[in-house]
């Protein structure tokens, strides 16, 4: 029995790394930037996730307030080691609009897709 929404929270990350586990396996060539950002909005809090770039070292996490490209928006995590994030500084009602990139050998990747969540 699951104790809570931060073990639901866990428990639904390890599914999705799972997944994502699986899916890289399939033989597919992958791209050298992070793909499909997903976004999900809880009580106060976004959680992002997102699939790996290959070779990835770590990731950065940017957020805007209108959709546009990367660099619109501010860098509000950085040098992650885990394909996902819990945003916890957002307003209620407010749109936000995601964007990750990935940290290579030969830089910073192209950013992912842009998903937007309003908590």
């Amino acid at each position: 029995m699951l104790k809570g929404v931060g073990e639901l929270k866990n428990v639904i990350i390890s599914l999705v790394l799972l997944v994502m586990i699986v899916i890289a396996g399939c033989g597919s060539s992958s791209p050298d930037y992070p793909t499909a950002l997903t976004g999900t909005n809880g009580t106060g809090q976004e959680y992002l996730s997102w699939y790996a770039a290959p070779g990835a070292t770590g990731y950065n996490v940017y957020r805007g307030t209108v959709s546009g490209p990367v660099s619109s928006k501010t860098m509000i995590a950085s040098n992650l080691s885990t394909t996902y994030y819990t945003d916890a500084t957002v307003i209620p009602g407010n749109n936000y609009f995601y964007q990750v990139t990935a940290i290579l050998s030969t830089g910073e990747s192209k950013a992912s897709n842009e998903v937007n969540v309003v908590p």
